[in-house]
C-alpha cells in the first residue's frame, strides 16, 4: 500500500542519515589530534625519535607532550629543558610551545629550557623564531641565529649573543657532564641540584658568592 511504501522509504532514509552521521563522528575521531606524554626523573636523560627523524633529548627532570595526527609537528614543554635537532619542513612546520611562547622551527638544532615564569632558547645552528602564543610577533629580532640566546617571560622577548664555547658548555649534559666558566658556587650547586635528590646545601654566603 502507499502508506506502507512510506514507512519503508522513511525507514531507509533514516538509516542513511545514521550512517552518515556515525560516518563523520568516525571520521572526526580518526582525525582528531592525539599526544604522547614522555617524562625523565632527576639525572634522567631520554632521546625520543620522530617518525619524521627529528631527534628530541630530554634532560634531566623534563616532560613534553608530543601532539601527533595533525599538519603542524607539536611539542609542548610542561617543565624541564631538551635539545632539538629539527628535520625541517616548510609545509608541516615544527613549534614548541612554553611558558605562553611559541618557538617555530627554520631548520634547526637549538636548546629550549622552561623555568617558572621564563623561558631560555639557545639557538645551535640554522634559524628559528620565537613570539608569543596569544600575540605572535614576526619582527626580525625575534628571529634567531647561530650562537643567539633568547629570555622571554611574559612582557618580553631578550636576545643576546654567546660564544660557540658557551653554548657547547650548555649542551655538556648531554655528554653526561656538566662545565662551569666564570660561574659563583651558588649557580653551580643550584645546576647541581637539578640532577641530585639529595640537594646539596651552602652553609656559608661568602663562599657561595665565591
Amino acid at each position: 500500500s502507499g502508506r506502507g511504501t512510506w514507512h519503508s522509504s522513511f525507514r531507509i532514509a533514516a538509516m542513511f542519515i545514521v550512517a552518515i552521521s556515525v560516518a563523520a563522528a568516525s571520521t572526526t575521531y580518526l582525525s582528531k589530534p592525539t599526544e604522547k606524554t614522555y617524562s625523565t626523573g632527576l639525572g634522567g636523560r631520554e632521546i625520543v625519535t620522530l617518525i619524521d627523524g627529528t631527534h628530541i633529548e630530554l634532560n634531566t627532570n623534563t616532560t613534553l607532550r608530543i601532539a601527533t595526527g595533525t599538519e603542524e609537528r607539536r611539542v609542548i614543554l610542561e617543565k624541564g629543558e631538551a635539545y632539538f635537532d629539527v628535520v625541517h619542513n616548510a609545509s608541516h612546520p615544527f613549534t614548541v610551545l612554553s611558558e605562553g611562547h611559541r618557538v617555530i622551527d627554520l631548520g634547526t638544532k637549538f636548546l629550549v629550557k622552561s623555568d617558572p615564569g621564563s623561558l631560555k632558547v639557545s639557538l645551535v645552528q640554522g634559524l628559528a623564531r620565537i613570539e608569543f602564543v596569544n600575540e605572535p610577533v614576526k619582527a626580525a629580532a625575534n628571529i634567531l641565529k647561530p650562537g643567539d640566546v633568547a629570555i622571554a617571560t611574559a612582557d618580553s622577548i631578550s636576545v643576546s649573543h654567546a660564544p660557540a664555547r658557551k653554548l657547547n658548555d650548555e649542551l655538556a649534559w648531554r655528554r653526561g657532564s656538566l662545565k662551569f666558566r666564570d660561574t659563583t658556587l651558588a649557580e653551580a650547586v643550584a645546576e647541581f641540584n637539578r640532577y641530585n635528590s639529595k640537594k646539596i646545601v651552602i652553609a656559608d654566603a661568602d663562599a657561595a658568592r665565591r
